[in-house]
């Protein structure tokens, strides 16, 4: 929702969610501040990947101590979200 009301569409359908991800760590300068912090997006975008290989692993077994560093990925995300995004409408 963001990148739809403050900037252009993501016109490369196949690199949307890197791009997204992209842009949402970027300030515009004038236009918005950056959405996530740098840490945020290292943490969604290794998720990002992680969740690329699940989606199009079939047949291939998966790793149960993958699982728990992606789980520990989500979990230090989450406060990490919550505080890009208060801070993002603070400076609005």
């Amino acid at each position: 929702m963001v990148a739809a009301h403050f900037e252009n569409q993501i016109s490369d359908t196949a690199r949307w969610h890197s791009v997204l991800l992209q842009r949402m760590s970027q300030e515009i300068p004038g236009i918005r501040p950056a959405v996530l912090s740098q840490e945020s997006y290292l943490l969604l975008n290794s998720l990002r990947g992680f969740r690329h290989f699940f989606r199009h692993a079939y047949g291939v077994p998966i790793d149960y101590e993958q699982l728990q560093i992606n789980l520990k990925k989500a979990r230090q995300l989450y406060p990490n979200l919550e505080n890009n995004l208060n801070q993002f409408f603070a400076q609005l």
